[in-house]
């Protein structure tokens, strides 16, 4: 055999070794996007329970049963329109939760929150729906294992990521009594 086809074998074999690389490399990559796709078709769904429970919910009432006696949500506290007393009993409420619930129970999440959160209304926003959240899922009749986890793993974490940035970079602590908010203190 000569050098020529010699140089010529090793040349092929490199290229059904490659060829035999990309099949594998494209194989993998439609396992990967198959799996993407039923990840995304999955989130799309409710989690099993919570679609039974509103099922049940919408046969109730339309027999005029009322709903059972558990969590009923408040009103949403429409924060840019509140002022007063009544932002005052809406921010007493959602201190309550946060002082009982929030700071205790959620530790280095709920430190990386500034104490001038009340100040914030991003913060308020968010808490204020994370409050009736944790009371709906936590509170219910029946335990939502899939919703806990989504409210730990996701849900709480992404909100206290918005209201950590929101509060990090507060200049209320050096902000002279009377000077415009929307100024940053220099």
């Amino acid at each position: 055999m000569s050098t020529a086809d010699s140089a010529l074998a090793a040349a092929l074999a490199q290229l059904a070794d490659l060829q035999e690389q990309v099949a594998g490399l494209q194989d993998a990559r439609d396992r990967d996007a198959a799996r993407l796709r039923a990840m995304v078709a999955s989130r799309r769904r409710p989690p099993a329970q919570v679609d039974v429970m509103a099922r049940k919910t919408i046969r109730r009432q339309r027999r005029g049963n009322p709903a059972p006696a558990g969590y009923q949500p408040i009103p949403v506290p429409r924060w840019h329109l509140l002022h007063g007393r009544e932002r005052a009993e809406a921010l007493a409420r959602l201190r309550a939760w946060a002082d009982t619930v929030f700071r205790p129970g959620y530790g280095h999440l709920a430190g990386q929150v500034g104490p001038c959160w009340e100040q914030h209304d991003l913060c308020l926003y968010q808490l204020a729906w994370l409050s009736e959240m944790h009371t709906a899922i936590f509170l219910a009749p029946e335990r939502l294992l899939p919703a806990e986890a989504d409210w730990h793993t996701r849900l709480l974490p992404a909100a206290v990521a918005l209201m950590a940035e929101e509060t990090g970079r507060c200049d209320h602590l050096h902000r002279k009594p009377g000077a415009d908010p929307w100024a940053r203190a220099s």
